[in-house]
């Protein structure tokens, strides 16, 4: 068999179009042909046409053949120029001769190409198989060659192609929804100072001495770190208590700066107003040792921090958090609205302040301005009011006949009725391991360290804080309710456990049921419980009651749907509770089902 049967062109040719005939019926050929010489070669040609006159077109000779290349039999390797008279011997019925002109290594011609900018069409380009007749025939003699077709020409090879559809952006639809606001600069400001209220920061002018009781460089054992951790809490309370006093003595500063101007102007009547507060700045400069500029610049920081105390009180002043520095330094929102809102919630921060931090007046001790609390024992015990002081919650239910007035005791927990249940607690699953999260499948303890339980980490589990929330009085008819205060409680977290004493058979009261049909019990809060016992109805409420295991005694938790800060938490009390009460909802929604009940 001739060498050129095996020639890689050859095999290509034939794998590629899954004809296994095409060597046999080559080397049948080339074995008819005696002798062989350098002239005898292979055409290789490609026919355009169509599907049904393929083997017509193939037959008569009358094809419009494109030339792809020559193989030299004798040298059995490409031909790199066309020989001046081909005789072809392919296939039987293709005896045809043609006159060419010399060929590129790719089988195309290769005419010149106009360069522009020094770039060249490539060879392949369907620029240039596709134009007949262009203005580079004239330098390679049009005449001898072979005619261009204008059939484009698919290159081999893969490339990219400007025509090609990419996806496109879906049109922007119009939303019709009520885009969700960003807090400002005055909202994170008064959060911050909520949150510093409510967190456990211990506030004092007396701080401790800075040596540590044993040392600590022993190895950071247990008992090592909690000294440690104890040391990073005691001064960070001193810092926060140094910088309460700072800026506490910085507010009284410009008070006094202001007295002592107008002091001058009593003892020099010849001064203006101006010349008064040179003076008493040279005065403050001399003993400060600053520069008058730097002294300035101080000022109006200092000057919107009395701001702060004459809106909101010291309470505002002293916990505001670090972003006070900003808010003065730019006096952002002292011209849109920040010193109402902190005239506002003055009285409110003043409740918290008292209750949850009682010794924070002795700070005023600097400036001789401390005093008793104003308010005084549970953070609930009092009922804020946009009108004035707030209110003590005995004197928000006055209007109610009640034969020992009314009383609250506010506690932590569930207490259980002994007298009804004895020593047993029914909210306990019989069948639920006390171990094992029923949510999670996680390890339950109360200790914080080994506890692994993170589903309501707020109340169980974890480091508690006391709910940054307040009793208020509402403007609605419904008396008193709960108020959002910080930055509000995001959607999913506890908000609080329902409590109240745990007992059974009460009927004709407002009491949560709980338990299974074969061992309920109720939850009434009439004479002890928590804030929950204050939370309204509304008919579409931003929380929700929900049952939860912990250490497996059945507890049932006030969650929110997503309260925003400054908002009423409210719950739905369900349509069983109000078939039962003859009264209106006063809820106000739009969709509510039981504004008209007395009318049906």
């Amino acid at each position: 068999m001739h060498p050129i049967v095996h020639h890689p062109v050859v095999t290509k040719l034939s794998d590629l179009f899954e004809n296994s005939n095409l060597t046999t019926r080559l080397a049948s050929t080339l074995a008819s042909v005696s002798p062989y010489d350098e002239s005898l070669c292979l055409r290789i040609d490609a026919v355009v046409c169509t599907s049904d006159n393929i083997k017509s077109n193939i037959t008569t000779g009358n094809d419009k053949s494109l030339p792809l290349g020559w193989l030299s039999v004798e040298k059995n390797q490409n031909m790199t120029t066309t020989p001046s008279q081909v005789t072809l011997r392919n296939f039987p019925g293709s005896g045809n001769t043609v006159n060419s002109q010399p060929m590129s290594n790719d089988g195309f011609d290769n005419p010149k190409h106009v360069t522009v900018s020094g770039l060249r069409p490539s060879k392949s380009s369907p620029m240039t198989m596709a134009t007949e007749g262009s203005e580079s025939d004239s330098d390679t003699g049009a005449d001898n060659r072979l005619p261009l077709p204008k059939t484009r020409i698919e290159p081999s090879v893969r490339q990219f192609h400007s025509d090609t559809r990419f996806p496109q952006r879906k049109k922007h639809k119009k939303d019709t929804a009520t885009p969700t606001l960003q807090p400002s600069s005055i909202d994170k400001f008064i959060a911050g100072i909520w949150r510093q209220v409510h967190s456990p920061v211990t506030l004092s002018v007396s701080f401790p001495d800075r040596t540590p009781e044993f040392s600590i460089r022993t190895g950071v054992s247990q008992t090592v770190f909690q000294a440690v951790n104890g040391l990073c809490k005691k001064y960070y309370d001193q810092s926060q208590s140094s910088r309460a006093l700072e800026m506490i003595v910085q507010a009284y500063w410009v008070e006094c700066y202001e007295a002592r101007i107008a002091s001058i102007r009593l003892e020099y009547p010849s001064y203006t107003n101006a010349e008064a507060r040179m003076a008493a700045l040279k005065e403050a400069c001399t003993t400060l040792t600053w520069h008058e500029k730097e002294l300035r610049n101080r000022m109006a920081i200092w000057s919107g921090y009395k701001k702060i105390k004459d809106s909101g009180g010291w309470a505002s002043l002293i916990f505001a958090g670090s972003g006070i520095y900003r808010i003065c330094k730019y006096r952002i929102g002292f011209d849109n609205g920040l010193i109402p809102r902190l005239h506002h919630i003055a009285s409110s921060l003043e409740v918290a302040a008292d209750t949850l931090h009682p010794g924070w007046r002795d700070l005023l001790r600097v400036i001789c301005q401390n005093g008793p609390c104003r308010y005084s024992g549970h953070p609930h015990e009092w009922v804020t009011v946009e009108t004035g002081p707030a209110l003590p919650l005995r004197a928000t239910y006055s209007h109610l006949t009640l034969p020992n007035g009314f009383s609250y005791q506010f506690v932590d927990d569930c207490v259980i009725d002994e007298n009804v249940f004895g020593g047993d607690d029914p909210r306990r699953g019989l069948q639920i391991d006390p171990d094992i999260c029923q949510l999670c499948q996680e390890k339950q303890t109360d200790d914080v360290v080994s506890n692994h339980c993170s589903c309501f980490s707020t109340l169980f589990g974890g480091v508690r804080y006391p709910p940054p929330v307040q009793l208020y009085s509402t403007a609605s008819g419904k008396n008193n309710g709960v108020i959002a205060r910080c930055k509000g409680f995001d959607r999913g977290v506890a908000i609080a456990e329902f409590v109240g004493i745990v007992t059974r058979g009460i009927d004709g009261l407002d009491v949560m049921m709980g338990g299974t049909p074969d061992q309920p019990y109720q939850i009434f809060q009439g004479q002890m419980g928590n804030f929950t016992r204050f939370i309204n109805h509304s008919c579409r409420p931003n929380s929700q009651f929900q049952k939860f295991y912990w250490r497996g005694v059945e507890r049932i938790l006030v969650v929110s749907r997503g309260v925003a800060s400054g908002s009423e938490i409210t719950v739905d009390y369900s349509d069983s509770y109000w078939k039962k009460l003859r009264k209106n909802c006063l809820c106000g929604e739009t969709g509510c089902r039981f504004a008209h009940q007395l009318e049906t």
